[in-house]
């Protein structure tokens, strides 16, 4: 009673098995797509699907599945990888900037602009090399 054989695996119902197909299909593709290891979340979830489908006796099907998913999503991958290139247009040539010259008077009284530096700002003295790099100063005797 306790060890009572069963006589092969249990009858997987239709819904059942095209929900397991489609879901290791999806994760396939996008571990092929997004290549993603087959480490971590992964791992979890095909392991969780090949269990299911392992208590129905399904489950080399689902590994198929699974590669099939996974080579199609490195497939469609590839192919958005090359057309990318051959759909950026030529672009044109940027045109050369103009240097707009100003006199020196007008600009004494303009106002500076965001990205010009205040001359006002002298070095920090903390940059400076240190005096003790300079070595022991002789000493002078009178």
């Amino acid at each position: 009673m306790f060890f009572k054989r069963t006589k092969g695996p249990k009858p997987i119902s239709d819904s059942l098995m095209s929900e397991l197909v489609k879901k290791i299909h999806k994760l396939g593709y996008e571990v092929g797509y997004h290549r993603h290891t087959e480490v971590g979340w992964v791992s979890v979830e095909y392991g969780r699907l090949i269990e299911t489908a392992s208590i129905y006796g399904v489950d080399e099907m689902l590994r198929r599945h699974y590669a099939q998913g996974k080579k199609e999503g490195t497939e469609r991958r590839k192919h958005e990888h090359l057309t990318q290139g051959v759909t950026v247009a030529a672009k044109e040539p940027a045109s050369t900037p103009t240097v707009k010259r100003s006199s020196p008077a007008h600009r004494m009284i303009t106002q500076p602009e965001a990205i010009n530096m205040p001359q006002n700002i002298d070095r920090p003295k903390m940059v400076d090399r240190p005096k003790a790099l300079d070595g022991l100063a002789p000493v002078r005797s009178a």
